[in-house]
């Protein structure tokens, strides 16, 4: 399957990688896997098979282990940039504009982002930060060298609510687009109260 074909591949893009890379990276080792923080729960991921489990034992849902293989695959070092770009301001993300429009922002809208009080619900729930922008904005660690800001704006009688995610301008430094779009979808669905 596709998704077998994908961990295949990031665990051969993990081969070799240092632990002094894993470290920076934000990762623990705790016997044979690695800790990895991720929002606001903890992976243990094995370098070597692949597997990643929540930390009360129970694998993670196919889009996080990928997601997580992944980033811990980063050989290059970037630096740690605040969120401050749109995704479709992306280098290669243009084409993709349009759809991330609709399965993230558009979905995010019309779920938890309804109404504020929903939103400021979950947001406490996944221990973001909340810091200035729009009628409500936060922003949380996805992976602890990863950050993501949400900015979402009341609606009113002629306007439905709206949202913008901004991401740090090197984020294709750490994951390729197609990667970042999972990762947003993932996140809405993690704000949505769905297990990882």
């Amino acid at each position: 399957t596709p998704l077998e074909t994908a961990q295949q591949k990031a665990v051969e893009a993990l081969h070799g990688q240092s632990d002094e890379q894993l470290q920076w990276l934000g990762a623990d080792r705790l016997e044979t896997r690695w800790r990895l923080p991720v929002m606001d729960g903890v992976f243990l991921a094995d370098t070597n098979t692949g597997e990643v489990r929540r930390e009360d034992g129970e694998h993670v849902r196919p889009n996080w282990r990928i997601l997580a293989l992944h980033y811990l695959a980063v050989r290059a070092r970037p630096d740690l940039q605040p969120p401050a770009v749109t995704f479709a301001s992306q280098p290669s993300a243009r084409v993709y504009a349009s759809v991330y429009e609709q399965r993230v922002n558009l979905r995010l809208c019309a779920g938890v982002g309804k109404d504020a009080s929903t939103l400021q619900t979950v947001v406490a729930a996944i221990g973001a930060r909340v810091v200035a922008g729009g009628d409500l904005a936060f922003e949380v660690n996805v992976f602890p060298r990863l950050l993501i800001r949400l900015i979402w704006y009341a609606g009113d009688q002629e306007l439905s609510p709206s949202c913008t995610i901004l991401l740090p301008a090197n984020t294709e430094s750490f994951l390729c687009t197609e990667d970042i779009v999972v990762l947003s979808e993932s996140f809405v669905s993690r704000l949505s109260g769905k297990p990882f």
